[in-house]
């Protein structure tokens, strides 16, 4: 279970670094990716909940 929660807490870091940069014209591209990361990042600090329920 460790691994699946780095795994999800390394992908929000680097969607978390994507959003933050000024990447094109399109101003709701950080927003999305931001709540992206924010999902991950909300999986992955929920893992043990997960693991304990299966």
């Amino acid at each position: 279970m460790a691994v699946f929660q780095a795994l999800f807490y390394l992908i929000a870091i680097v969607l978390l670094v994507i959003a933050a940069l000024p990447l094109g014209t399109r101003r709701t591209r950080g927003l999305g990716l931001g709540l992206l990361a924010a999902a991950f990042a909300l999986t992955a600090f929920s893992a043990p909940v997960f693991d304990a329920a299966f």
